[in-house]
């Protein structure tokens, strides 16, 4: 059920069966950074000293390894299947200097661990920006207030796909409750895509987000096949948000023609979050930042993404 050692070549990106097409086949994305990553010197034009990654993934190494299985299994190649001091390294070479440490539970007993796991080993550890989870099972309220208040956790992530979660069990209600009040932020992958659950349609969010219309929620891959649905919730509810993660890239997991939601970012400047899904991803991270930094949208619009937005919401000075 877990989505998301050895490291294949690029020579063989296409030796299985891909579980979803690249835009272009044979032009395919470098799959490792270069020495110099190719978006360097576009933050220096667009006046970005760093990037603020609302969306990177972070579980003990035991828990990744079983994640980098799954998606073997599906031919679904992993750019930086490295050990997480090489994987740190490389988010700063990037100059994504701040970064969550998302992670999720798909069963019972499992979040309290992931929070502690995130505590004891990234308290300190330079730009971190301290995430964790909550499940559906007794004491979810209490060792979620304690992840707040004696972790100094910013926010929580949940996947509706992975733990088969709906959003509105009464068990939750309490949890969500605080966390409005408390205004921490939730990373949530309620979209149907790579794959689809039973909770995954905009319909289980919507019931959701009636019941807690102040809750910090950032929607993960901007809601993916759902995107323009997504997007008219933001009318609704002013602290609802989307991060661009896996959205604006040549692998097609979240759709095919994504350019057109380009008009989502310009009309939301204020509302979308730059990002990427690192490790997990199947090409360099250069991809996606490039692409959005190539892209039409205004230069203001991009700061907002890749820099001020994520600040604002996390307060992290700029």
């Amino acid at each position: 059920m877990l989505p998301c050692c050895h490291h294949i070549l690029s020579s063989n990106r296409n030796a299985g069966p891909s579980p979803f097409p690249w835009k272009n086949p044979e032009n395919l994305p470098p799959l490792r950074d270069d020495e110099s990553p190719a978006h360097l010197p576009l933050l220096e034009k667009y006046g970005l000293p760093f990037i603020i990654d609302i969306h990177t993934h972070f579980f003990p190494e035991y828990v990744m390894k079983r994640i980098w299985k799954w998606f073997d299994g599906v031919h679904w190649e992993i750019a930086y299947r490295e050990n997480e001091e090489k994987r740190l390294e490389t988010l700063r070479k990037n100059r994504i200097f701040h970064f969550t440490t998302l992670n999720y539970a798909h069963k019972e007993n499992m979040a309290e661990g992931l929070n502690r796991w995130v505590f004891e080993n990234h308290t300190n550890t330079q730009g971190v920006i301290l995430f964790g989870t909550f499940f559906p099972e007794k004491g979810c309220y209490e060792y979620t207030k304690r992840a707040v208040e004696d972790f100094g956790f910013r926010g929580f992530k949940l996947h509706c796909e992975v733990g088969r979660l709906d959003l509105t069990r009464p068990e939750l209600s309490e949890t969500f409750s605080y966390l409005e009040k408390k205004e921490i932020p939730l990373v949530i992958h309620s979209g149907d895509a790579p794959l689809p659950g039973p909770y995954t349609n905009i319909r289980y969010f919507k019931s959701f987000i009636e019941r807690y219309p102040k809750l910090k929620v950032v929607v993960a891959h901007m809601g993916a096949s759902e995107v323009w649905e997504y997007a008219e919730l933001l009318k609704i509810y002013p602290e609802l948000r989307l991060d661009t993660t896996m959205v604006f890239v040549d692998f097609l997991a979240t759709g095919e023609q994504t350019d057109p939601y380009l008009e989502i970012l310009e009309s939301f400047p204020d509302r979308v979050h730059f990002g990427s899904d690192f490790p997990n991803i199947p090409y360099a991270l250069s991809h996606p930042i490039c692409n959005l930094l190539n892209s039409s949208l205004s230069k203001e619009t991009k700061r907002k993404v890749f820099l001020e937005n994520s600040a604002h919401l996390l307060k992290i000075p700029i």
